[in-house]
């Protein structure tokens, strides 16, 4: 009996795997733009802000470079009890500032805390940035263009800014680059939810209304996302709008955010879960199974030592190698073509295996996790001359 429910188990990783692979396939057709529409909507851009003076300018300094009419937008600098000058360097902006002094921490709070003082006007689209992002040009043209479409919610690729910094900032933007075109652009594609990124979205009133507007939870993106499915929208990805951040170059740091992110994570999947499956449609069933499952280079990772331990033992618990040893490949290698096609240069395809930092991560993140009881403020360093996209 308990080799039977091994047997079970196992089937079940790999099938999750084969899911994931089949759903990815979605990804490879890039999607058809927005044709340009009237472009005279109004938006909020709203920057959480807390100790952020080190990155916050250059933000400020693309959005007053927009293509876009200023008198059709409006940006706030919500200065989450910081002990820095950086509602001094958002004023010299010009950005209006909203200084929040107390209060849980988060990105959650403080926005709720913004919009109970400030709500959105019917007439406005709501957009959330992090201090340390550089936007597009285009940025509130694109987003004006998808919202006269009908889109209610919208989520911008997500890019970084500092992949040579590190092989560790090196492994995060490929998992990045991989999953805005296998995951996201997936989703889009298929008709179904992208999840929001915690920032370069874009939500109108009525869509954060019925959702429930923002919370406390450790990881208010991907909660916000769930309740937006529920309530029946869809979150739209925009392949072709690149908003770029930052990512950890430290261990330390990365796992710290991770850990953050792993117990955000949870929390969403204990209040939701039950639901989303309930709703009873793709968009939702989906999210249950992404909620429900660890990390897809996780997963490949005890796979590649199943199929290892497989071959050695032989044992009767254990699924055949070929078995392992397919879906490993399958996970190992189906990226790569799918980066390629993004325009991931060779070099840094090469560099692919490197993913495995972010596996080997998992274990201990996952205990760390356990411990997380509040918010964790990923550190953001003073950009070099030489970070830029790729």
């Amino acid at each position: 009996m308990l080799r039977l429910l091994a047997l079970a188990a196992q089937a079940g990783v790999i099938l999750l795997a084969a899911y994931n692979g089949i759903t990815a396939l979605w990804g490879w057709r890039n999607r058809t733009p927005a044709p340009p529409g009237a472009r005279s909507r109004r938006f909020r851009v709203v920057v959480p802000a807390h100790n952020e003076e080190a990155v916050v300018g250059g933000l400020l300094a693309d959005l007053a470079g927009l293509d876009y009419p200023a008198s059709l937008v409006s940006t706030w600098v919500i200065a989450d009890r910081c002990h820095d000058d950086s509602a001094r360097v958002a004023e010299s902006h010009g950005a209006q500032i909203a200084e929040r002094t107390e209060g849980p921490p988060g990105k959650g709070p403080a926005l709720a805390w913004y919009l109970r003082l400030h709500p959105v006007d019917d007439e406005e689209t709501l957009v959330v940035l992090d201090a340390d992002n550089r936007v597009p040009p285009d940025l509130l043209s694109r987003l004006a263009d998808e919202l006269d479409q009908g889109h209610q919610a919208l989520q911008c690729y997500l890019d970084v800014t500092n992949p040579d910094d590190s092989p560790l900032a090196e492994a995060s933007a490929l998992s990045y680059w991989a999953s805005n075109r296998m995951v996201q652009l997936a989703r889009s594609n298929l008709g179904w939810s992208a999840d929001l990124g915690g920032t370069g979205m874009a939500l109108t009133p009525a869509a954060l209304a019925s959702a429930g507007g923002f919370d406390d939870s450790l990881t208010e993106d991907q909660d916000l996302t769930a309740r937006l499915v529920l309530a029946g929208h869809r979150v739209e990805w925009l392949h072709d709008v690149r908003v770029s951040d930052q990512t950890p170059t430290s261990l330390w740091v990365a796992m710290r955010q991770r850990a953050r992110w792993m117990a955000g994570k949870r929390a969403t999947r204990r209040s939701h879960l039950g639901a989303l499956l309930g709703h009873g449609t793709p968009a939702s069933i989906d999210l249950a199974v992404r909620l429900a499952q660890p990390g897809r280079s996780f997963v490949a990772l005890i796979s590649g030592l199943l199929t290892v331990l497989a071959l050695v033992t032989g044992s009767a618990w254990l699924l055949p190698w070929p078995v392992w040893a397919g879906a490993t490949v399958v996970q190992v290698l189906e990226p790569i073509p799918f980066l390629a096609r993004d325009g991931v240069e060779p070099r840094r395809l090469f560099r692919y295996p490197m993913l495995v930092l972010l596996a080997g991560m998992w274990v201990p993140v996952r205990f760390l996790s356990a411990r997380v009881s509040g918010w964790y403020h990923t550190p953001h360093q003073t950009p070099a001359e030489s970070d830029r996209t790729r």
